[in-house]
Protein backbone atom coordinates (compact mmCIF):
# COMPACT_ATOMS: atom_id res chain seq x y z
CA UNK A 1 0.00 0.00 0.00
CA UNK A 2 1.11 3.57 -0.78
CA UNK A 3 3.91 2.14 -2.89
CA UNK A 4 2.80 2.82 -6.47
CA UNK A 5 5.32 4.97 -8.32
CA UNK A 6 3.90 7.98 -10.11
CA UNK A 7 4.31 7.72 -13.87
CA UNK A 8 2.49 8.94 -16.96
CA UNK A 9 0.58 5.67 -16.89
CA UNK A 10 -0.15 5.94 -13.16
CA UNK A 11 -0.58 9.63 -12.42
CA UNK A 12 -1.97 10.81 -9.10
CA UNK A 13 -4.30 13.60 -7.99
CA UNK A 14 -3.48 16.52 -5.72
CA UNK A 15 -6.16 18.80 -4.28
CA UNK A 16 -5.26 22.04 -2.51
CA UNK A 17 -8.17 23.34 -0.42
CA UNK A 18 -7.91 26.96 0.70
CA UNK A 19 -9.80 28.68 3.52
CA UNK A 20 -10.63 32.13 2.11
CA UNK A 21 -12.97 33.35 4.87
CA UNK A 22 -12.92 36.69 6.69
CA UNK A 23 -10.80 35.32 9.54
CA UNK A 24 -7.94 34.94 7.06
CA UNK A 25 -7.48 38.73 7.23
CA UNK A 26 -5.67 38.23 10.55
CA UNK A 27 -1.92 38.77 10.55
CA UNK A 28 0.47 36.05 11.66
CA UNK A 29 4.16 35.29 11.75
CA UNK A 30 4.86 32.88 8.90
CA UNK A 31 8.36 31.79 9.74
CA UNK A 32 10.16 35.15 9.98
CA UNK A 33 7.68 36.84 7.64
CA UNK A 34 4.69 38.89 8.67
CA UNK A 35 1.68 38.49 6.44
CA UNK A 36 -2.02 37.85 6.62
CA UNK A 37 -3.34 34.30 6.76
CA UNK A 38 -4.82 34.90 3.30
CA UNK A 39 -1.39 35.82 1.95
CA UNK A 40 0.13 32.77 3.64
CA UNK A 41 -2.50 30.49 2.09
CA UNK A 42 -2.01 31.88 -1.42
CA UNK A 43 1.77 31.94 -1.06
CA UNK A 44 1.90 28.28 -0.02
CA UNK A 45 -0.48 27.20 -2.79
CA UNK A 46 1.49 29.09 -5.44
CA UNK A 47 4.77 27.56 -4.32
CA UNK A 48 3.31 24.06 -4.35
CA UNK A 49 1.80 24.36 -7.84
CA UNK A 50 5.03 25.73 -9.27
CA UNK A 51 7.07 23.03 -7.53
CA UNK A 52 4.87 20.29 -8.96
CA UNK A 53 5.36 21.67 -12.46
CA UNK A 54 9.12 21.87 -11.95
CA UNK A 55 9.23 18.25 -10.76
CA UNK A 56 7.41 17.18 -13.92
CA UNK A 57 9.93 18.72 -16.32
CA UNK A 58 12.05 16.36 -18.37
CA UNK A 59 14.17 16.83 -21.49
CA UNK A 60 11.13 16.15 -23.66
CA UNK A 61 8.98 18.69 -21.80
CA UNK A 62 6.46 18.54 -18.96
CA UNK A 63 5.09 15.05 -18.41
CA UNK A 64 1.58 14.37 -17.13
CA UNK A 65 2.38 12.87 -13.75
CA UNK A 66 -0.68 14.16 -11.90
CA UNK A 67 -3.88 16.11 -11.99
CA UNK A 68 -4.22 19.20 -9.80
CA UNK A 69 -7.26 20.97 -8.40
CA UNK A 70 -7.42 24.04 -6.17
CA UNK A 71 -10.63 24.61 -4.23
CA UNK A 72 -11.40 27.81 -2.36
CA UNK A 73 -14.15 28.00 0.25
CA UNK A 74 -15.76 31.08 1.81
CA UNK A 75 -18.94 33.14 1.79
CA UNK A 76 -21.18 30.01 1.54
CA UNK A 77 -19.40 29.01 -1.67
CA UNK A 78 -16.99 26.28 -2.73
CA UNK A 79 -15.14 27.31 -5.88
CA UNK A 80 -12.76 25.63 -8.32
CA UNK A 81 -9.90 28.12 -8.70
CA UNK A 82 -7.88 26.59 -11.55
CA UNK A 83 -10.62 25.24 -13.80
CA UNK A 84 -14.40 25.06 -13.73
CA UNK A 85 -14.04 21.34 -14.32
CA UNK A 86 -11.95 20.80 -11.19
CA UNK A 87 -8.83 18.86 -12.06
CA UNK A 88 -6.28 20.13 -14.57
CA UNK A 89 -3.38 18.06 -15.88
CA UNK A 90 0.04 19.32 -14.88
CA UNK A 91 1.00 19.66 -18.54
CA UNK A 92 -1.92 22.00 -19.19
CA UNK A 93 -1.03 24.01 -16.10
CA UNK A 94 2.53 24.42 -17.36
CA UNK A 95 1.17 25.82 -20.60
CA UNK A 96 -0.74 28.43 -18.58
CA UNK A 97 2.16 29.43 -16.32
CA UNK A 98 1.56 33.04 -15.18
CA UNK A 99 4.36 35.57 -15.37
CA UNK A 100 6.50 35.98 -12.27
CA UNK A 101 5.51 38.78 -9.88
CA UNK A 102 7.53 40.20 -7.00
CA UNK A 103 5.88 40.41 -3.58
CA UNK A 104 7.26 42.30 -0.61
CA UNK A 105 6.80 41.08 2.96
CA UNK A 106 8.02 42.38 6.29
CA UNK A 107 10.65 40.07 7.75
CA UNK A 108 11.56 40.02 11.43
CA UNK A 109 15.33 39.85 11.72
CA UNK A 110 17.22 37.99 14.48
CA UNK A 111 17.78 41.28 16.36
CA UNK A 112 13.99 41.92 16.26
CA UNK A 113 14.33 44.72 13.70
CA UNK A 114 12.27 44.46 10.52
CA UNK A 115 13.07 44.77 6.84
CA UNK A 116 11.13 44.43 3.61
CA UNK A 117 12.13 41.36 1.64
CA UNK A 118 11.12 40.47 -1.90
CA UNK A 119 9.89 37.07 -3.08
CA UNK A 120 9.32 36.09 -6.71
CA UNK A 121 6.36 33.78 -7.34
CA UNK A 122 4.03 32.65 -10.11
CA UNK A 123 0.62 33.97 -8.94
CA UNK A 124 -1.76 31.10 -9.64
CA UNK A 125 -3.89 32.09 -6.65
CA UNK A 126 -4.60 35.56 -5.28
CA UNK A 127 -5.18 36.21 -1.54
CA UNK A 128 -8.85 36.44 -0.57
CA UNK A 129 -10.60 36.83 2.80
CA UNK A 130 -14.37 37.24 2.87
CA UNK A 131 -17.45 35.72 4.44
CA UNK A 132 -17.82 32.56 6.48
CA UNK A 133 -16.06 29.18 6.40
CA UNK A 134 -18.07 26.38 4.71
CA UNK A 135 -15.46 23.71 5.46
CA UNK A 136 -18.03 20.91 5.77
CA UNK A 137 -19.39 21.64 2.30
CA UNK A 138 -15.85 21.92 0.93
CA UNK A 139 -14.87 18.48 2.23
CA UNK A 140 -18.02 16.92 0.77
CA UNK A 141 -17.40 18.60 -2.60
CA UNK A 142 -13.78 17.45 -2.64
CA UNK A 143 -14.92 13.94 -1.78
CA UNK A 144 -17.11 13.92 -4.88
CA UNK A 145 -14.23 15.16 -7.03
CA UNK A 146 -11.76 12.64 -5.64
CA UNK A 147 -14.20 9.73 -5.81
CA UNK A 148 -14.95 10.46 -9.46
CA UNK A 149 -11.20 10.63 -10.22
CA UNK A 150 -10.53 7.34 -8.42
CA UNK A 151 -13.33 5.55 -10.25
CA UNK A 152 -11.78 6.21 -13.65
CA UNK A 153 -10.25 3.01 -14.96
CA UNK A 154 -6.86 4.56 -15.74
CA UNK A 155 -6.53 5.73 -12.11
CA UNK A 156 -7.53 2.59 -10.22
CA UNK A 157 -3.95 1.41 -9.62
CA UNK A 158 -2.49 4.88 -9.01
CA UNK A 159 -0.96 6.29 -5.84
CA UNK A 160 -4.01 7.61 -3.95
CA UNK A 161 -5.03 11.28 -4.04
CA UNK A 162 -3.51 13.75 -1.58
CA UNK A 163 -5.66 16.59 -0.23
CA UNK A 164 -3.91 19.55 1.43
CA UNK A 165 -6.39 21.66 3.42
CA UNK A 166 -4.94 25.00 4.57
CA UNK A 167 -7.17 26.65 7.19
CA UNK A 168 -7.45 28.21 10.63
CA UNK A 169 -9.90 25.43 11.47
CA UNK A 170 -12.99 27.45 12.39
CA UNK A 171 -15.79 25.92 10.29
CA UNK A 172 -19.07 27.86 10.18
CA UNK A 173 -21.40 25.30 8.55
CA UNK A 174 -21.24 22.31 10.90
CA UNK A 175 -20.55 21.09 14.40
CA UNK A 176 -17.49 19.07 15.35
CA UNK A 177 -19.08 15.67 14.74
CA UNK A 178 -20.33 16.70 11.32
CA UNK A 179 -16.84 17.89 10.40
CA UNK A 180 -15.34 14.58 11.55
CA UNK A 181 -17.94 12.77 9.42
CA UNK A 182 -17.15 14.79 6.28
CA UNK A 183 -13.41 14.23 6.74
CA UNK A 184 -13.94 10.51 7.31
CA UNK A 185 -16.00 10.22 4.14
CA UNK A 186 -13.23 11.93 2.18
CA UNK A 187 -10.52 9.69 3.66
CA UNK A 188 -12.51 6.58 2.74
CA UNK A 189 -12.08 7.28 -0.97
CA UNK A 190 -8.98 5.97 -2.67
CA UNK A 191 -7.38 3.65 -5.19
CA UNK A 192 -6.15 0.08 -5.06
CA UNK A 193 -2.90 1.48 -3.59
CA UNK A 194 -4.51 3.07 -0.52
CA UNK A 195 -7.04 5.53 0.89
CA UNK A 196 -6.98 9.24 0.13
CA UNK A 197 -4.56 11.19 2.36
CA UNK A 198 -6.05 14.27 4.03
CA UNK A 199 -3.31 16.59 5.31
CA UNK A 200 -4.53 19.59 7.31
CA UNK A 201 -2.26 22.62 7.61
CA UNK A 202 -3.49 24.75 10.50
CA UNK A 203 -2.61 28.46 10.45
CA UNK A 204 -3.00 30.10 13.85
CA UNK A 205 -2.19 33.48 15.39
CA UNK A 206 -1.79 31.81 18.80
CA UNK A 207 1.94 31.96 19.42
CA UNK A 208 1.59 30.53 22.95
CA UNK A 209 1.50 27.02 21.50
CA UNK A 210 4.63 25.48 19.99
CA UNK A 211 4.63 24.59 16.33
CA UNK A 212 3.98 20.95 15.50
CA UNK A 213 4.58 18.88 12.42
CA UNK A 214 3.08 15.41 12.00
CA UNK A 215 2.20 15.47 15.72
CA UNK A 216 1.85 12.47 17.96
CA UNK A 217 -1.22 12.26 20.21
CA UNK A 218 0.66 13.51 23.29
CA UNK A 219 1.83 16.61 21.43
CA UNK A 220 -1.78 17.67 20.90
CA UNK A 221 -2.79 17.56 24.57
CA UNK A 222 -2.06 21.27 25.11
CA UNK A 223 -3.20 22.45 21.66
CA UNK A 224 -6.40 24.46 21.21
CA UNK A 225 -9.66 22.76 20.28
CA UNK A 226 -9.42 23.69 16.60
CA UNK A 227 -6.01 22.07 16.29
CA UNK A 228 -7.18 18.92 18.09
CA UNK A 229 -10.28 18.75 15.90
CA UNK A 230 -8.26 19.11 12.71
CA UNK A 231 -5.94 16.35 13.91
CA UNK A 232 -8.92 14.07 14.39
CA UNK A 233 -10.04 14.92 10.86
CA UNK A 234 -6.61 14.22 9.37
CA UNK A 235 -5.27 10.96 8.04
CA UNK A 236 -2.91 8.87 10.10
CA UNK A 237 0.26 8.79 8.04
CA UNK A 238 0.92 5.38 6.46
CA UNK A 239 3.74 3.26 7.89
CA UNK A 240 5.76 3.71 4.71
CA UNK A 241 6.31 7.38 5.66
CA UNK A 242 7.25 6.83 9.32
CA UNK A 243 11.04 6.74 8.99
CA UNK A 244 11.13 10.00 7.01
CA UNK A 245 8.78 11.71 9.44
CA UNK A 246 10.83 10.56 12.44
CA UNK A 247 13.97 11.97 10.81
CA UNK A 248 12.18 15.26 10.02
CA UNK A 249 10.93 15.72 13.58
CA UNK A 250 14.48 15.27 14.95
CA UNK A 251 13.30 13.96 18.29
CA UNK A 252 12.47 10.70 20.02
CA UNK A 253 9.31 10.45 17.97
CA UNK A 254 7.26 7.32 17.60
CA UNK A 255 4.30 6.69 15.29
CA UNK A 256 1.43 6.95 14.69
CA UNK A 257 1.66 10.47 13.27
CA UNK A 258 -1.26 12.74 12.39
CA UNK A 259 -1.15 14.18 8.87
CA UNK A 260 -1.16 17.81 9.91
CA UNK A 261 0.93 20.81 10.84
CA UNK A 262 0.16 23.44 13.48
CA UNK A 263 1.77 26.88 13.72
CA UNK A 264 4.37 25.51 11.33
CA UNK A 265 7.11 27.56 9.73
CA UNK A 266 7.15 27.90 5.96
CA UNK A 267 10.00 25.42 5.60
CA UNK A 268 8.05 22.95 7.74
CA UNK A 269 4.92 23.40 5.63
CA UNK A 270 6.94 22.61 2.54
CA UNK A 271 8.40 19.57 4.30
CA UNK A 272 4.87 18.33 4.89
CA UNK A 273 4.12 18.81 1.22
CA UNK A 274 7.33 17.07 0.15
CA UNK A 275 6.73 14.08 2.38
CA UNK A 276 3.03 13.94 1.63
CA UNK A 277 3.85 13.65 -2.05
CA UNK A 278 7.19 11.91 -1.70
CA UNK A 279 6.54 9.21 -4.28
CA UNK A 280 6.71 11.83 -7.04
CA UNK A 281 10.47 11.73 -6.53
CA UNK A 282 10.37 8.23 -8.04
CA UNK A 283 8.69 9.29 -11.26
CA UNK A 284 9.92 7.63 -14.44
Amino acid sequence: MYSQEITRRHRTAIVIALDQSTSMQEELRFGRLRMSKAEAVAYTANILITELIDRSRRKDGVRDYYDVAVVGYSNDEVRNLLSDGGFVSIKRLAERMPEVVTLSFEEVMPDKSTALVKHNIHPWIEPLAEGNTPLYEALLRIREMVEEWCEQEQNRESFPPIVFNITDGEASDCDDNELRYAADMLRRTGTDDGDTLLINIHLSTDISQPSMIFPMAEELLSANRYARLLAECSSIMPESFNSEISALKSMAATPPYYAMGYNSLLVELLSIINIGSRSITNME
